[in-house]
């Protein structure tokens, strides 16, 4: 607990803690810009289709009473009812901006796009922060370092969470004064229910958003304890998260992305797609096993490094 205290003092004193927070909130900004585009954009098909359907003969309340299915002709895929099918689009936009399905909407785009990379370079800013202040022997002395490992850990996995569960709750408050903001000429009474039986719960779109903040968080801490560097490890990841295509099935975003589709609702507008086919389950123990390999190789080393500080 000493350690750990010393750890949180340290992170605060050089700010690296509002890395983490103020890049999720800032990021939060281009969800909800994208979500509030999705809403007008999908009201105003909505609009142009019900037109349409009028001058075929057709209101709303009849192709609400028809289900949507994708029909393939010709090799192209038509819908049926598209009316039924842009209402429904439209209605989860709109619903995307209100509580508590704002959190999903607000943490579904950063938690693929943001923490993977965000929080790789806050575990190696966190790792190597002690040698850029030259205070690593010292604290090694002081300390000991299994201690120092374990508070770093430690550090690295409550910001995570703390810095989720405060992008959860900006998103609870903000989404709903964003809409009145910039949608007040675009509200409409969806007079029609829509079957949402399937939406996401919020407790479990936080856990998994900081368990993948968690997961990248301590992948860059344990990179960062042995590579001694920030700038090459997070150069390399950037490159490897933004740049590189997915390689195979068991690609740490591919399996993400797979798993995120059983946790978020994607009714702001983002909604990305797994590539591969990928066994999701197995794909994420093996993601965390390779993260526990990680962790016993770099302490391992650390462990043989202290002697010579």
């Amino acid at each position: 607990m000493r350690s750990l205290r010393t750890e949180v003092r340290y992170q605060l004193w050089g700010r690296s803690v509002f890395l983490a927070v103020g890049g999720l909130t800032v990021s939060l900004l281009f969800a909800f810009t994208g979500s509030i585009s999705n809403v007008t954009a999908r009201l105003a098909r909505l609009q142009v289709t019900e037109a349409q359907a009028l001058g075929n003969g057709m209101t709303l309340a009849d192709a609400m009473g028809h289900p949507s299915n994708v029909v393939v002709q010709g090799g192209q895929r038509m819908l049926d009812n598209p009316v039924r099918f842009d209402y429904e689009a439209a209605y989860f936009a709109y619903r995307a901006l209100e509580a508590p399905y704002a959190v999903g909407t607000g943490l579904e785009m950063i938690t693929f796009l943001v923490i993977p990379l965000l929080f790789f370079v806050y575990g190696c800013g966190t790792a190597v922060s002690d040698i850029r202040q030259r205070i690593l022997k010292d604290r090694i002395v002081v300390e000991g370092p299994g201690p120092y490992i374990a508070a770093k850990v430690a550090a690295v996995v409550l910001v995570s969470f703390g810095a989720t569960m405060l992008a959860a709750l900006l998103s609870f408050g903000a989404a709903p004064l964003l809409k009145a903001l910039f949608l007040p000429d675009l509200s409409r009474d969806f007079e029609y229910a829509v079957d949402d039986s399937g939406v996401g719960n919020p407790a479990v779109q936080v856990a998994f958003s900081a368990g993948v903040a968690v997961l990248f968080g301590l992948l860059g801490l344990f990179i960062g304890l042995v590579a001694r560097s920030m700038l090459i490890p997070s150069l390399a990841a950037g490159g490897l998260l933004m740049l590189m295509p997915f390689t195979w099935s068991y690609d740490p975003r591919n399996i993400l992305t797979a798993a995120g589709e059983g946790v978020f609702n994607y009714w702001g507008g983002f909604n990305p797609r797994p590539p591969l086919p990928v066994e999701t389950t197995f794909g994420l123990g093996m993601l965390y096993g390779a993260l526990v390999l990680v962790a016993l190789i770099s302490i391992a080393v650390w462990s043989r490094m202290s002697k010579f500080i």
